[in-house]
Formats: C-alpha cells, structure tokens, sequence
C-alpha cells in the first residue's frame, strides 16, 4: 500500500479542513506539528506513521488499495489498520474506533461533515471516495476544531483540486467478480487556468458499481440463497463528484467542491433470528457540496494571521420498505427520510513567533422530515454549535505542546411534535498533546482529552417503524481519552524502508447511550445507563527489502489487542462484555516479486472472539475467532510515456481463500469466497 506521509494538513482534519488546506502550501513539503519541514514520501508495502497535536493518524492514498478500482469507504477501511468495519441490522455499516459507539466517530468529506445529521453517523457503504486523494484516520482526538460530536476519532476525504497537471490527467478502472458483479470509475484532473497570480484546476469523476449479492461463506445459514449469494446483498450505485480550485501563490484561495450519489440496495436479514427484519432501501440518494475560501497570509502587529471560511450542505433522502416475507414481493409499511444539513464554520490562525494559535466557530442546523405511511410527516430539528481555540507551542527544539479548550451547545427546536422536547444542552470540552523527537528517526506522543457528544434527533424522538418509545431525555454522553506511544522510521539502514508504531490507550465514556427493552407491548427504549471501559495497545509495523519497488519484497501487519467492559451503573455496578466488538483483530501482509514482473500479495486476517445479544434467548451468542486469507497478483505495464494514459495495473484477487464464515454480528456473515479481476489506467 503506497502512504503518503504529509503530516501538515492533519491538524486541519476538520469541517473546513479543505479551506485550511488552501493556506500556502508547496508541490514538495509540508510541515509537521513539530514544525518540521518534511517531504512527502511514497513507500510500497510499509504503511508510514504520523502524529496529530500528540494523537495517532495514519494517511492512505486510496489509488493502491485492492479492494476495487472504485472502493467505497467501507471497502477502504477494512483494508486500513485499527478501525473495526461491521455490518448492523437495518444493513448499514458502522465504524469503531478504540471500542467507540459509531456515533463516536467523525467522517467528513472536503470538511463536510458526513456525521452530523438525523442519526449523527453516517453509513460508510454508500460514501463513494471516487477521485480521494487521500483518507486520514485519526484514532484519537487530534483536534477540538472539528466541529460538534466529534470525540471518538475522525476520518477525512479528501478529494482536493489543487496542483492538477497542466496538461491534464485521466484516470479509468473496471472490474469483475465470478458472480457477474461489476465496477467502472473514470476521472479527470487538470489546470485548466492562470489567471490573478494563481492557478485554477479542475478535478472530476464518477463511479457506477453493481452486484447481485455477496457470497455466502461456508456454515453460514440462509433459507432462500441463490446461486450462492446471500439474501438482501444486491447493490446498485452509481456516483460522482467535481472539485474546483484557485489558488494563489500567496496562498489566497477559492473552491467547490460538490458530490453525490444514487443507490438502491437490500438489507440481509438476521439469519440467527425467527423473526428477522426483511427491508429494502429502494433508493437512497445524497448530495454534498462545500463552498471554501482563504485569505492567506496576512500580517498583523503581532505576526501573521490566515482566516479561512467554508459553507457546506449535506442532503440526503432514503426510503425504506418492510415485507412479510422473504420473497420481498408486495411491501408491508414503508418509511421515508428527508434529510438537510447546512455547515459553517470560521477558522483564524494566527502566529506569534513561537506559537500558533487557532480559533474556530462552527455551527449546523440539521432538518429532518420523517414519514411513517399511514401517518403524516413529522419535522425534526437540531441545531449545534461549537466555539474552540487551541494553542501549539514549541517547548524546546524537539518538543511541541499542544492544547486547548471547546464549548459545544445543542438544541432541538422541532421535534415531530413531540412534547416535550429536549432541554438544551451544552459542554466545555479540553484536550492537552506533546510531541518529542528524539531524533529524526524516534519520536514519542502523548495526548489526553475530554469532550461530550449531544443525542441524534434518531435517539431522542424517533420511534422507527413502532420499534422504539423516543426518549427526548437522554443527556450527552462523555469520552475522556488518554493515549501514549512511540513510532519510529527508517531505525534500519540497511533495510530500504522501515516504519514501526506501538500506541497505548485508555478510553472512559460515561453515560453511554444504550437500548433497553420495555414489555407490554416490546418495545425498545435508548437510556443513559452504562459506563464503557476500553484500554489496549496498537501495533503497526512495515519492511521493505530492496530499493527497486518492482523486484522488493515487502512485509507489514497491524494488530490492536483492547479489553472493553461495560459497567451498567443501574445494576450494582454489573459488568458484561462489549457486543459486536472483538478484543483481538490484526492482520499481515507479505508482497513479493514472481517471474516476468509479477508481484503476488498474501494476506492474513484475524477477527477474535466477540459477543452479541441474542433478541430471541435473551442471552449474549459467542462467535468464534476466525482468520481468513487473501492472495493477489498484480502487474504494472508501462503504455506510455506521455499522454492522458502512461501505466496500466492488473490486478487478480482471490478473496477468503478459505470461504471461511466470519461474522459482523450474529447472523450477519461477511462475504465468502470471491474471485476478482481489476484493471487500472493512469
């Protein structure tokens, strides 16, 4: 996997972190959070380390993943280190981080918030990262400036327009599977004028992926099958996006950014359960653009001041039909989303010589129109906003300390109609980060941090489907997180590449947002009961052995091995383990070089043990660890050395070797043995 190490635009993984982008930059360097100048370097196979305000992040080029020509966020982060990718039961995909809640983690694409909305998550399933120039995860809290509800770490998209050739750049892949599913992506990027001392580009593309269904691994239950596709795994999407951008030499920029996406999928049922959901989603369409804009560089009494703006809109709309039976034919209820985001956010960076400082005000208003036919829509509303200033300083030539302060505040104005409403609420969070170097090759990070995340319209007041009783009650849940580690790169000379990471952690949330059942009639009911305990360490570690990329071989893995234990304060302090969370997961790669310029990759993945809680017994079912193995081989072929086309990769991949059956959650089991063929063209 190529990582580009650019570690400057991390501190910047926010809502306007395109507009924070667009400060003076340059084609070859960028500077770290220790104020080094660094060079962006691409490495085969072993995946760099960097550091945001004292908080681990790791950067990836989407272009060198294997997973599709055209991956959707999810593909990309199952193929990532440290984020856990699972399956839920209305089909959707969750993310954790360090044991986090889905709602803990932050996705923002070209700063648009994803996860702000009606449920205050989004599904990575239906993110297109088409044309992503690169996906930062940061696994802790490595700013407070990312706007509200953001404490479980974040992940960026970004699909930036800035530096494209002049003379143009296109981009096309296909792909296959045995099963007849099918990918296509095209795309083109170029600087297209100059004109007031800056240079405008242009970015664009589009992705169209179908599939009839995934296949179902060995042991893996499912009554109504087909040709070896599991039920409700059919797929048909079709997205696109276009970033503009001026920039001047002075760092002065403008941009938009807009994208979206048009999908209709199923929903695989509960195969451990008598009475499983049986859901389509008909469509589901959303929209994004981002309007962005910085000053930059300006001089001030006391230095110079940068003040970015941006303004973002996220809509989307879904339908969801309910059936009676697994032959989905005539739909039994239905439910409607119409959902609207608008984002703004100011950010000021100032230097004072030995310390920067950044202000940011962001704010959203997010509108929501549910309809449960028979009954007449209901109106949802929530406005957030957060107010945040950090400080980073060097201590010594080595050491960097960065921290700071945010007030966050929510309120719901609209509720359905429900009464009565939610209070508003708001929360002062805090965060403190150190970096040392060593020396150019050590170097050491530490961060703590404390910040509250405000209930999503969803859990506060919606009753989904007559399954839930609202509860506009609940009150935010709150994360104190402290980690610390060490990583190094380059310790072997004689080794061409080297990059190894070891992170600790411990994470505390608080009130933590759980479901309860009610009887009479059973309904489900979300609560603040429980405290959630995870601590654990994360390893990360790459060789590459030889300098010429085509003939090295290259070797790295990741493991994350966590204890979580949730504490149900209601109940004598009664302990139980996390469900659909495994303790133990970790995963190695070996590359190398086969004859006539073949390189074949193998790969080994291991999901521990984890639990779930069984609707129908009332008792947790243990899924059993499993390891699956992956083999691929690929070869690049020079077509030109100019042009719009200079190199095609062909890619041939033998998913689940094994068609081992390993599981998100009961009775939701990730797809079986698949054989695929890719091809590439830049």
């Amino acid at each position: 996997m190529r990582v580009l190490v650019c570690v400057s635009g991390l501190i910047a993984t926010t809502l306007s972190s395109s507009a924070v982008g667009a400060q003076a930059r340059q084609d070859s360097a960028r500077t770290d959070s220790t104020g080094q100048t660094i060079t962006p370097v691409s490495v085969s196979a072993a995946r760099a380390t960097a550091m945001v305000g004292g908080a681990a992040a790791v950067v990836i080029t989407p272009s060198e993943l294997r997973s599709s020509p055209a991956p959707l966020l999810d593909q990309a982060l199952r193929e990532s280190p440290f984020v856990l990718v699972r399956q839920n039961s209305r089909g959707e995909m969750e993310i954790s981080v360090r044991g986090s809640d889905s709602r803990q983690a932050a996705v923002l694409m070209d700063g648009v918030p994803m996860t702000l909305g009606w449920d205050h998550r989004t599904d990575p399933s239906l993110v297109p990262i088409t044309g992503t120039e690169r996906l930062v995860i940061v696994r802790g809290l490595g700013s407070l400036l990312n706007g509200p509800n953001t404490l479980g770490g974040s992940i960026e998209i970004s699909h930036d327009a800035y530096g494209q050739p002049a003379g143009g750049q296109l981009w096309a892949g296909a792909g296959l599977d045995q099963y007849g599913a099918t990918v296509g992506t095209l795309g083109y990027g170029r600087r297209v004028a100059e004109f007031g001392g800056g240079a405008l580009s242009l970015r664009a593309g589009g992705a169209f992926r179908q599939r009839d269904g995934v296949a179902l691994p060995n042991g893996a239950i499912d009554p109504t099958e087909r040709n070896g596709l599991r039920t409700g795994t059919d797929l048909k999407q079709t997205d696109g996006f276009a970033a503009l951008r001026w920039t001047s030499a002075t760092g002065r920029a403008v941009g938009l950014m807009v994208s979206g996406y048009d999908a209709e999928r199923g929903v695989p049922p509960e195969e451990h359960l008598t009475a499983p959901r049986l859901w389509r989603y008909p469509y589901a369409r959303r929209s994004v653009a981002m309007f962005s804009a910085n000053s930059g560089l300006v001089p001030t009494p006391f230095g110079t001041a940068s003040l970015d703006v941006g303004v973002g809109v996220n809509s989307g709309t879904f339908k969801i039909e309910t059936f009676g039976d697994r032959e989905f034919g005539s739909a039994t209820g239905q439910e409607i989303g119409d959902e609207h985001t608008t984002t703004a956010r100011a950010l000021i960076t100032h230097s004072l010589g030995i310390a920067t400082v950044r202000a940011s005000y962001t704010r959203a208003d997010v509108q929501y129109t549910e309809t449960l036919s028979p009954v007449a829509p209901a109106d949802y509303r929530q406005k957030l906003s957060s107010t945040g200033i950090e400080v980073e300083a060097p201590m010594s030539a080595r050491t960097v300390l960065a921290g700071g302060v945010v007030f966050d505040r929510a309120t719901t104005p609209e509720t359905g109609g429900r009464t009565p409403g939610q209070a508003p609420l708001s929360n002062i969070g805090w965060r403190l980060g150190l970096t040392h170097a060593l020396n150019t090759r050590v170097r050491l990070h530490t961060s703590v941090s404390e910040r509250s995340r405000f209930p999503a319209l969803r859990e506060l007041y919606s009753g989904a489907l007559n399954r839930f009783v609202p509860n506009p009650s609940l009150k935010p849940e709150t994360l104190l997180g402290i980690e610390g580690g060490v990583s190094l790169n380059g310790v072997f000379p004689a080794i061409a590449q080297s990059t190894f990471q070891l992170i600790g952690f411990a994470h505390q949330l608080d009130d933590a947002v759980v479901r309860i059942t009610l009887q009479n009639p059973t309904r489900f009911q979300r609560v603040n009961r429980d405290r959630i305990e995870s601590a654990g360490v994360e390893l990360l570690g790459g060789l590459v052995f030889g300098e010429d990329v085509a003939r090295a071989i290259s070797l790295n893995g990741d493991a994350t091995l966590q204890r979580i234990r949730i504490i149900d304060q209601t109940a004598s302090n009664q302990q139980r383990r996390a469900e659909n969370n495994p303790e133990r997961r970790g995963r190695i790669e070996l590359g190398a070089p086969l004859v006539r310029k073949l390189r074949t990759f193998a790969t080994a993945r291991y999901t521990g043990a984890q639990y779930c809680l069984n609707a129908d017994s009332g008792k947790e079912d243990r899924l059993q660890a499993r390891t699956v193995a992956d083999v691929a081989v690929q070869r690049d072929y020079r077509v030109a050395s100019s042009g719009p086309f200079r190199m095609l990769r062909a890619l041939v991949s033998f998913d689940n070797v094994g068609n081992t059956a390993v599981y998100d959650q009961c009775g939701l089991p990730q797809p079986g043995r698949t054989l695929r063929l890719t091809m590439t063209l830049r």
